[in-house]
């Protein structure tokens, strides 16, 4: 895994395997804060559960499944709550305001979108956004642009960045 620098708020990180991506994973999760929100947007394959599981795990939760059909999760037990939304099979905006996710945006939970893109304009003011991409040469590579909005998201971002960059190999 390797990172680049693109602003002050973005990173793009790659990573040549399935487990180079859980490892994305686990480094957020080490690092992750109470109202802490990660917005996912890629595609099917693009490895959001993956990295949500991973953060999980990090976090104390040994099962975390992509909640697809029940749309969101609530995960206690673990250094810090978790919640996790899969907004894949709601087919518009609408159906995504009528799931009050806000009253997750606060200082008591961790919460993980996946499928972000179905939330038009969440109103969400410190958050970090991953957006997936799959090379075509290499199905099991990814590039993930991580940015930050907000301060302490800007934080988590500089301690992600340099925690990939100690374990770069040059």
């Amino acid at each position: 895994m390797f990172c680049r620098q693109l602003s002050e708020t973005e990173i793009a990180v790659f990573t040549a395997s399935a487990d180079e991506t859980a490892r994305l994973g686990t480094i957020i999760g080490e690092r992750a804060y109470l109202g802490l929100t990660v917005l996912m947007y890629g595609g099917l394959g693009a490895g959001k559960t993956l990295l949500t599981k991973n953060i999980g795990a990090a976090l104390g939760y040994k099962r975390i499944k992509s909640p697809t059909f029940i749309i969101v999760a609530e995960h206690n037990g673990g250094r810090l709550p978790l919640v996790h939304a899969d907004l894949y099979r709601l087919p518009n905006y609408s159906e995504v305001d009528s799931l009050d996710l806000e009253q997750y945006i606060d200082q008591r939970d961790v919460l993980i979108i996946e499928w972000a893109e179905r939330w038009e304009n969440p109103p969400i003011e410190d958050y970090i956004s991953i957006h997936f991409n799959i090379p075509e040469a290499d199905a099991e590579s990814r590039e993930m642009i991580l940015a930050s909005h907000g301060e302490k998201a800007k934080g988590l971002l500089k301690q992600i960045k340099d925690e990939i960059i100690a374990g770069q190999v040059i």
